[in-house]
């Protein structure tokens, strides 16, 4: 895909917003690996890959990385100190995590629910999912 300088400084500007270098337009790599920042849903709306799960060898361009990061997808990995909206909300759900059990429950009044899953992202991520359907 041909650009002009318009649209390659449009591109840089929203690359830099997102948290990638300004020199990442000029000097990308031919593919990379992407890390989820949002989980990814089956049609049955169960989670199909969690937080942190790689998509490897895809396209390094820029125009491409930023319609994946549009999504969820970055090249670093998913954490407290990144500042894209899926890990800002991930990091703000509250959550009540017992430890001795490792159960992640609703902590609104009168709700008996508890998140399901392999994994803490996961977890996190199922109740998060029933705080926004049901509270």
């Amino acid at each position: 895909m041909a650009t002009g300088i318009t649209e390659r400084n449009k591109m840089k500007v929203e690359l830099a917003s997102l948290g990638y270098s300004l020199k990442y337009i000029d000097e990308w790599q031919p593919k990379t690996t992407l890390y989820r920042h949002k989980p990814s849903y089956n049609t049955a709306g169960e989670i199909s890959d969690e937080i942190g799960t790689t998509v490897t060898n895809v396209p390094g361009s820029p125009d491409y990385v930023l319609r994946k990061s549009r999504i969820g997808l970055f090249q670093w990995p998913p954490s407290e100190s990144c500042e894209c909206k899926w890990c800002r909300e991930w990091v703000n759900v509250v959550i009540e995590h017992d430890t001795a059990s490792n159960k992640y429950s609703c902590d609104s009044e009168d709700c008996n629910y508890v998140a399901n899953s392999a994994s803490h992202s996961g977890k996190v991520n199922n109740l998060r999912m029933h705080k926004k359907r049901n509270h």
